[in-house]
C-alpha cells in the first residue's frame, strides 16, 4: 500500500495491471502481472502517480513516483510530464507516461517513459490530464 504523503488525497488505486513498460537510456525492462508470483499496482493522487512492483506476494522491488507540475519536492523526483493513450496488439490499451528528473543515477537518463497496460488506460490519462492543467489564475 502506499503512503500517502500529509494533505495527499488518493484518486485511483488498481491492484493489479496488466503489463509494464520502462525505459530510459540505456535501461529498459518490461514485467507482467502474474498472480502469486509479480504485481504492478498504480495508484494516482492529487500530487502524483505511484507505480509499485512486487514479487511473492507483496515483496517490493521498484517503485516509481512522478509528480506532477508544482509538487515536486526535490530535484531527485521524477516530474510528470507529459500523458497519452494508445493501444497495441499483444498489450491491448495503455497509458504512456513521460517523466524528468534534474538528477538521477547513471542507469538512466534524463527522460524516463512508463507504458502502463491496462483496461482503464483511458480513464487514467483523464485523471492524470486533470492533475497536469495549470491551475487557474483565480486559484493561485
Amino acid at each position: 500500500m502506499i503512503k500517502l504523503k500529509e494533505g495527499e488525497k488518493l484518486l485511483y488505486d488498481r491492484e493489479r495491471v496488466d503489463f509494464a513498460v520502462y525505459k530510459s537510456a540505456p535501461a529498459i525492462h518490461a514485467a507482467g502481472s502474474i498472480p502469486g508470483l509479480h504485481s504492478i499496482r498504480l495508484y494516482v493522487t492529487d500530487r502524483r502517480v505511484v507505480i509499485q512492483g512486487a514479487v511473492l506476494g507483496g515483496i517490493p522491488i521498484a517503485e516509481f513516483d512522478l509528480w506532477y507540475r508544482g509538487k515536486v519536492r526535490s530535484p531527485e523526483d521524477d516530474m510528470l510530464e507529459k500523458v497519452t493513450t494508445g493501444a497495441s496488439k499483444p498489450g491491448g490499451p495503455y497509458v504512456h507516461l513521460v517523466a524528468r528528473a534534474n538528477e538521477h543515477g547513471p542507469l538512466r537518463s534524463d527522460v524516463a517513459e512508463l507504458y502502463i497496460y491496462t483496461s482503464d488506460a483511458e480513464r487514467i490519462a483523464q485523471l492524470l490530464e486533470l492533475n497536469l492543467l495549470p491551475q487557474p489564475t483565480e486559484w493561485r
